[in-house]
């Protein structure tokens, strides 16, 4: 199992901010990781005036990211279905392909 150690240094965080901040930040990383699919076993988070730190305990040693497979438009669909399609996926032209569906 590996460890994921974050230590962000600033100008000095007033100590009303230091929870709340913490906090939000954790919050932040625990939904990135529950996102991508990337398991741990204990997450904690520690502050001075200068400094934020983030700990992610139980990472595995790999992480693999889960692809996904998105149905497109028709090949013989005008152009406009082809572009509305990469703009509210938000992909690249590069990254689609053709695959014949039975």
């Amino acid at each position: 199992m590996s460890e994921f150690f974050l230590e962000l240094f600033s100008e000095e965080i007033p100590s009303s901010l230091q929870k709340n901040l913490r906090e939000d930040l954790l919050d932040s990383f625990n939904k990135l990781f529950n996102e991508k699919f990337v398991s741990f076993k204990k997450s904690s988070s520690y502050s001075t005036p200068n400094r934020m730190i983030l700990v992610f305990e139980g990472l595995p040693k790999q992480v693999v990211l889960k692809s996904e497979e998105i149905k497109g438009p028709n090949i013989n669909a005008p152009e406009i279905a082809l572009e509305g399609f990469i703009r509210s996926n938000d992909i690249s032209k590069k990254d689609l392909f053709k695959k014949k569906i039975r």
